[in-house]
C-alpha cells in the first residue's frame, strides 16, 4: 500500500512516500512557510523521482497538530482534496505522538514543539501513553516545570534544543538523538500506514491548542 505523508504543522513542511518493504522517501521544502505554494509540485516531484504514479496512492496521512494554524489548515485541505480525487483513505496523525514514537527506547519523554515568540507546545509521555494533553507554555513556565522532574526525561521535538539549553544542568534531563529534533513527513506516513481505523476524510480536524494566558 503506497502511503503519502504530509507535514505542514511547522515552518518547514514536506511530503513523503512510504510502502512497507518498498519505497521510503521524503522531501522537505526549501523555504519556510511555503506550504500552499510547494505541496503540489513537491508531491509531483517525489512521485516522479520514485517512479510512482499519483493513482497508486491508497492512503494519505496528515499531521493534524499541534502547530501553525494556517499550516494545519493547508495540509488537511490538500490531503482531503487529493483523497477525494484519488479515492484514497485519509488518516490524521497527532504530531507529538509522531515525535515520541521516534525514540521508542526512551521510557519518559517530553515532546517540545516551537510555536511562536517564546511559546512552546509541550506534552509528556510515560511509555507510549501521553500523561496529559498538549499544553502551550511560555519558555519560563516550561523551564520551571521541567526543573521539577524527579525521574529521567528525554527532550525531543523542534523546540527541544532551545529548551535544553536552559535545563542542561539538570542531571535527569537529556536531549534526544538528532533525528528526533525535526518534523518528518516520513514519520507521519509510517504511523498513518499502520492505522487500521476508519477513513477520516470527513472527520479529521486540525488540533489547535489555545494559550491559557493569551
Amino acid at each position: 500500500m503506497l502511503t503519502l505523508g504530509v507535514e505542514t504543522a511547522e515552518s518547514i513542511g514536506g511530503v513523503s512516500l512510504f510502502e512497507a518493504g518498498g519505497v521510503e522517501e521524503e522531501r522537505l521544502m526549501d523555504s519556510p512557510l511555503k506550504h500552499a505554494e510547494c505541496l503540489i509540485p513537491l508531491t509531483e516531484r517525489l512521485l516522479d523521482e520514485c517512479k510512482r504514479g499519483r493513482d497508486e496512492i491508497e492512503r494519505i496521512c496528515v499531521n493534524t497538530g499541534p502547530g501553525s494554524f494556517t499550516g494545519l489548515r493547508i495540509g488537511l485541505a490538500f490531503g482531503k482534496g487529493l483523497c477525494q480525487a484519488l479515492g484514497a483513505k485519509l488518516v490524521g496523525v497527532e504530531g507529538t505522538a509522531a515525535y515520541r514514537l521516534n525514540v521508542p527506547e526512551e521510557r519518559r519523554v517530553c515532546v517540545v514543539i516551537r510555536s511562536r515568540r517564546d511559546l512552546f507546545y509541550a506534552r509528556w509521555f510515560a511509555g507510549q501513553r501521553s500523561r496529559d494533553p498538549v499544553r502551550l507554555l511560555r519558555l519560563e513556565e516550561l523551564i520551571v516545570t521541567l526543573r521539577e522532574e524527579t525521574r529521567e526525561l528525554a527532550l525531543v521535538g523542534s523546540g527541544a534544543s532551545v529548551v535544553f539549553e536552559e535545563v542542561a544542568d539538570h542531571a535527569l534531563i537529556h536531549l534526544g538523538p538528532e533525528e528526533s529534533m525535526d518534523p518528518s513527513p516520513l514519520r507521519i506516513a509510517r504511523i498513518g500506514a499502520a492505522d487500521c481505523g476508519a477513513d477520516q476524510l470527513y472527520d479529521a480536524e486540525p488540533s489547535y491548542v489555545e494559550s491559557a494566558f493569551a
